[in-house]
């Protein structure tokens, strides 16, 4: 009888351990994969911010617009008084008013900037909204995306856009995303 008892307990015991390796294992994987997510982060982070400066000084400013606008989601790696700026000098370039106006709203706002460079930015956008109205006169393709409820779309490394098309390549490894159009073979 207690030999019956012994197995029945050995089973539960087994059971338990069996589902508690189970529940060990998804927890490493899942930890792997935030590791490898977070690894990727300000690479990613710093990519987009150096990808958005060069859009702009080659002329494509509404490209610019759209990658300093993924930036937002990087104030814990890159300082956020050089998202808002960039965000801003974008916005202004590419006559999105409304959009500069929330980034100068942000940049003044800013705990870590002096009572006088707080100024500056008050002084640059009396400025520049004395002269235009702080509104964005058109809307922009990734604003309807997103009423849409289509949710958060994955971004092209390549562009800054958002990848719309069915058409793409996602690495192996980092899981990031490029237009197949941008893909350049030698």
């Amino acid at each position: 009888m207690k030999n019956a008892q012994r197995g029945k307990v050995k089973g539960k015991n087994s059971e338990a351990t069996s589902a508690l390796a189970g529940l060990l294992e998804e927890e490493v994987l899942s930890t792997t994969s935030r590791f490898t997510d977070n690894a990727w982060r300000g690479a990613e982070a710093y990519h987009f911010f150096i990808l958005a400066q060069r859009q702009l000084y080659e002329g494509y400013v509404d490209t610019a617009l759209k990658t300093a606008l993924h930036l937002r989601d990087y104030e814990d790696i890159i300082p956020a008084v050089e998202i808002y700026s960039l965000l801003a000098l974008c916005a202004c370039a590419s006559r999105a008013f409304g959009t500069c106006s929330k980034a100068f709203i942000k940049l003044e706002s800013l705990e870590t900037l002096s009572a006088e460079q707080k100024q500056q930015y008050e002084d640059l956008a009396l400025e520049i909204f004395t002269k235009h109205t702080p509104k964005d006169n058109r809307k922009s393709e990734l604003d309807s995306l997103l009423e849409g409820g289509e949710g958060k779309l994955p971004t092209c490394v390549a562009t800054g856009s958002p990848i719309t098309e069915y058409q793409f390549w996602m690495c192996s490894v980092c899981k990031h995303c490029v237009l197949a159009q941008e893909i350049r073979i030698s």
